[in-house]
């Protein structure tokens, strides 16, 4: 049997989609950068922190989304900056707003998402993308650490010892790696540095 927390997430997750669907046959009709494999789809709609998150797949995109659970007062502009804190690190959003929906915030994890060839591989992506965001313990990087990843940048590595007595001490440069290689996990991130 169905909670009211269950309903209400699918309730919300609907909305989501049905806002987005009717976007993608108005405003986006036609645009090129369209994956017609995709199609709008809300997946692991949940409660957090006052908010419903869910990953927002879209055929221009796939997103972080954060939906208020209350009704709030909307005088936050449309492109606002905020960020969250999540257990992988804190994240910023982008203030946006519906009509259909209120404000909500974005956090943009593809876009465009042409690189995705059906909507199942789409989906694997946006709930390990949950899975991420979640997951954090003693062995994984600190905040900060987590912060430079998301961005595109690896944290500096300290070399172990030097080889010889006297020789500088040397530190890795950090590389800058894409969203999407992060995501994709290290065999992405050697290709992208490549």
């Amino acid at each position: 049997m169905d909670t009211p927390e269950t309903i209400a997430a699918q309730e919300t997750a609907e909305q989501l989609e049905r806002c987005f669907a009717a976007i993608g046959a108005t405003r986006m009709e036609g645009v090129p950068i369209l994956n017609a494999a995709l199609r709008v789809q809300a997946v692991g709609t949940r409660e957090w922190q006052g908010f419903w998150l869910s990953v927002l797949i879209t055929p221009w995109f796939l997103n972080l989304m954060l939906l208020p659970r209350q009704q709030e007062e909307d005088d936050l502009p449309v492109g606002s900056k905020r960020s969250f804190a999540f257990p992988a690190g804190a994240f910023e959003f982008i203030r946006g707003r519906e009509e259909a929906l209120g404000g909500y915030w974005m956090c943009s994890l593809f876009s465009p998402v042409l690189e995705f060839t059906d909507q199942e591989a789409a989906e694997a992506t946006a709930a390990a993308a949950l899975e991420e965001l979640f997951a954090a313990d003693e062995a994984e990087p600190a905040e900060a650490e987590m912060a430079m990843i998301w961005r595109g940048e690896l944290p500096a590595e300290e070399e172990s010892e030097p080889e010889a007595e006297g020789a500088e001490e040397s530190r890795s440069e950090p590389t800058t790696v894409s969203r999407r290689a992060f995501l994709r996990g290290p065999a992405a991130r050697e290709e992208s540095q490549a």
